[in-house]
């Protein structure tokens, strides 16, 4: 059995660097946390000075679980099966070693292992400081809080007629949606549900017009970041592109810029221009220009223009990535103060500081809070960079080494905490370079499937790519997989190229594939498509799944067989199809679902 990646797996044990690990389904990412979990137990003076973080409850059990495993095995004596176990065993006799000289005792006493989800973390910090991590006492979580989002949004609502700036806001924005009221309140749920993304930039704690500064400055560096991208691909034809569009706006009676268009929130207007020369309405390659785009029909120059144009454009549509960029320009915000919409995001800013402090009210009355206040309350408990509080200072001692699974999973508050915990650690490390402290995370961006909890991939690569206040993070990829055979994985890696990008792109929140290296062989086909349509396809897919079990009943060497279906609904026929040939199913929730909405159901067949 070859094992690719084998240095790097060795190289991720080295307890004085910190790293990024990128690692695929199957690569035994687990057994490498535990790994190196140990190897930190090694080298502290408390075992809670290491700090492994999950985003589930079953992660975390499953992790605590294996790791006493590790030190009760290493304790018994028990043999190895295999190189990777060995590794574990010496690391774990290391840790049992390290606890004996200090009395640890940790496999009688576990809960001294700081393995924990998030959200326990979180809640932990702010039980120690309510007060100041606006908790005002304790709380139960809940899951869906939005019947407490819109008892807040109704008592935003009761600021209206009270003639303050805050009335004259809302009743702008109420206006701008034509006195609907539902919709309006509906937007606000919404922009509650979601506030761990805009908290930090509304001025929750300062002036409106502060707000204001801070929320345009944002924007305009957004903008001047997707239009450098546009100028960086259009750089070739610069002089080219300036001579059409001067030619053009000439037409259209507009005045031309005195320079090519500089990648800046102030000139958006002029690259829509540039942009309607050569991408349509709908988003695609114009086929030819009209009167309409500032090229006239005619002979002379403007037949000359025009096959100018062609002659640009045949070039330019060679260029990749370039079309979605000049299409996405369309939808680029316009800051002038003419501009209402503009003006409705302002306002907004105005409103959603004093939003959230409803929220809170209605939070400490009911006794209740959900997820993205325990984040967001903890990242308040630790204080500003600039003033941290006892709480942080206290962790500061406590903590010096982080372990974070699943990391394509984070959302910005959650990066934002760990930010937070590593504040002083780069300094910490130059003065003690024999003892670091140290983060490892590890995910795969090509799993990354919570975007409707706010996941956001862009932040594993931002970590990957920044690291933490200065902490650089060396990066290593796992390509081994354990789990699948050849004939899968190589299936899952022709098929699935083809829909990821070619290259990572951290504003965006894209990742590139990367190819997966089965370590298992190859046992026949992997895998066959077949489609079915029309009225009765329910009932052929059902035939021809009892088929294909049938035939696998009746081979000897097939030891195990499952289905995997979306939902027990559209498993339904295949049921009533396996009953009438009289094969046995068992039907159970599969343990391969990650998150409440997974509704996968696996069926395991036994038959002679």
């Amino acid at each position: 059995m070859s094992v690719v990646d084998a240095a790097q797996r060795a190289r991720a044990l080295d307890i004085q660097s910190s790293f990024c690990v990128t690692a695929p389904a199957g690569s035994g990412k687990t057994e490498l946390l535990i790994q190196r979990f140990l190897a930190l137990l090694a080298r502290v003076q408390r075992p809670e000075q290491v700090l492994a973080i999950t985003f589930t409850r079953k992660a975390a059990a499953e992790m605590r679980e294996r790791v006493l495993q590790a030190l009760q095995q290493a304790q018994e004596g028990r043999a190895c099966a295999g190189e990777h176990e060995q590794v574990t065993r010496t690391l774990a006799l290391a840790a049992l070693a390290r606890g004996d000289e200090a009395g640890w005792q940790l496999v009688r006493d576990s809960n001294r292992l700081n393995i924990r989800t998030i959200d326990g973390f979180c809640g932990g910090l702010t039980r120690q400081m309510p007060i100041l991590s606006e908790f005002g006492g304790q709380a139960q979580t809940i899951d869906d809080a939005s019947e407490l989002y819109a008892e807040a949004v109704s008592e935003l609502f009761g600021l209206l007629g009270t003639g303050s700036a805050l009335d004259q806001d809302l009743s702008a924005l109420l206006l701008h949606f034509d006195n609907n009221w539902e919709r309006l309140r509906g937007l606000l749920v919404a922009m509650l549900s979601r506030r761990d993304q805009w908290h930090e930039y509304m001025g929750v704690h300062h002036a409106p017009q502060d707000s204001e500064d801070a929320l345009r400055g944002t924007v305009e560096a957004l903008v001047a970041e997707s239009l450098a991208h546009v100028d960086t691909l259009l750089n070739p034809f610069r002089d080219e592109l300036y001579d059409l569009l001067g030619y053009a706006l000439g037409n259209l009676e507009l005045t031309p810029p005195d320079e090519f268009p500089a990648p800046q929130a102030a000139a958006v207007g002029q690259w829509r221009l540039v942009r309607a020369m050569f991408i349509t309405q709908q988003g695609c390659w114009r086929k030819t220009v009209t009167r309409r785009e500032g090229f006239p029909a005619g002979a002379g120059e403007a037949s000359d223009r025009k096959v100018q144009w062609q002659d640009l454009a045949a070039r330019l549509k060679a260029v990749e990535g370039l079309r979605d960029a000049l299409h996405a320009v369309a939808w680029l915000p316009d800051l002038g103060a003419g501009s209402e919409s503009w003006q409705m995001v302002l306002r907004l800013s105005h409103i959603l500081p004093n939003l959230a402090a409803c929220l809170l009210l209605v939070f400490r009355r009911h006794g209740l809070v959900d997820h993205s206040q325990v984040a967001l309350s903890a990242i308040t408990a630790l204080g500003a960079d600039d003033a941290p509080t006892e709480l942080a200072l206290r962790l500061d001692y406590a903590i010096e080494h982080i372990l974070v699974d699943e990391f394509q999973d984070t959302a910005i508050t959650q990066y934002r905490l760990l930010s937070r915990l590593t504040r002083g650690w780069h300094e910490h490390n130059q003065a003690n370079p024999q003892a670091p402290r140290t983060i490892f995370i590890v995910g795969d961006g090509m799993q990354s499937i919570y975007g409707f909890r706010d996941a956001n991939v862009g932040l594993f690569l931002q970590a990957r790519n920044q690291g933490f206040n200065g902490i650089v993070l060396q990066s290593i990829a796992l390509r081994c997989n354990f789990r699948s055979d050849r004939g899968l994985v190589d299936w899952v890696n022709a098929t699935f190229r083809r829909a990821f990008p070619r290259e990572d792109d951290e504003r965006r929140g894209r990742v590139a594939f990367t190819d997966a290296v089965a370590v298992r062989p190859g046992s026949g086909k992997a895998v066959s498509l077949h489609a079915f349509h029309g009225e009765h396809a329910r009932e052929q897919e059902a035939a021809l799944v009892v088929d294909e079990v049938r035939a696998a009943l009746a081979d000897a060497s097939v030891t195990s067989l499952a289905i995997l279906g979306r939902s027990r609904t559209q498993l339904a026929p295949v049921v009533g199809q396996l009953q009438a040939e009289g094969i046995p199913s068992t039907p159970e929730l599969s343990p391969y679902s990650r998150g409440s909405q997974a509704a996968s159901t696996l069926m395991s067949l036994c038959g002679a």
